[in-house]
């Protein structure tokens, strides 16, 4: 008999400690990123009439909402999340150094981060893998060798990563992570006869505000 009550006695002191260390919480977010294609340049592409290469331009604004759970213990935590994510970036032809051409790409997707990390007081350090399913891409470009039905995501979902630093002040929360890409991307390339790999990766930095219900 004493035995069963110090079981349920030490039980219930469990599970009032786990209840006051309010182990999981769940939350909104917002913020602004800057994203980018990075592409595995392609150097010189014969058309016939031009030699030119197509590198990396620049990236442009992008920004996501959604929500974000955690499972912390002690100064360990989980952080999965999920949210809308829109951005993009541009690609460059380039010829004797100049740019003579352009691609713009935008796209819609949603992101679901796994973020694994620790704490130390209000900061914190935090990685992990990014599944991305895209909604729509959008293409307008006026490089004759690029057709505006050129897709750069022919997969649906793909994947990355994220990892990066953040801060937690009561119920908010602030965010700053690098993404980048695993999968690769894009359908060939068809210039002067020859089909050309164009790699192009989405990478961008990502900025959050977040806040704790």
């Amino acid at each position: 008999m004493m035995k069963k009550l110090i079981l349920v006695l030490a039980a219930s002191f469990l599970i009032v400690q786990v209840s006051k260390a309010e182990l999981f919480e769940y939350g909104a977010k917002i913020g602004l990123g800057y994203s980018s294609l990075k592409v595995s340049d392609l150097t010189g592409l014969n058309n016939g009439t031009d030699v030119y290469d197509l590198v990396t331009g620049d990236g442009v604004m992008a920004y996501h909402i959604g929500v974000m759970t955690r499972v912390k213990i002690a100064m360990l935590y989980v952080q999965p999340e999920l949210y809308f994510n829109d951005g993009g970036g541009t690609i460059e032809r380039i010829v004797d150094n100049v740019s003579t051409g352009l691609m713009t790409v935008d796209f819609q997707r949603v992101d679901i981060p796994i973020m694994a990390g620790a704490k130390f007081g209000p900061l914190r350090v935090n990685a992990g893998p990014v599944g991305s399913y895209v909604v729509k891409e959008s293409i307008t470009t006026d490089i004759a060798d690029i057709p505006p039905d050129y897709e750069v995501f022919h997969k649906s979902m793909t994947w990355g990563f994220q990892a990066g630093l953040g801060l937690d002040l009561s119920k908010i929360s602030f965010d700053a992570r690098y993404e980048g890409s695993l999968s690769k991307l894009g359908e060939s390339l068809n210039v002067g006869g020859n089909d050309y790999a164009l790699d192009a990766r989405p990478s961008q930095w990502v900025f959050s505000l977040g806040f704790w219900f």
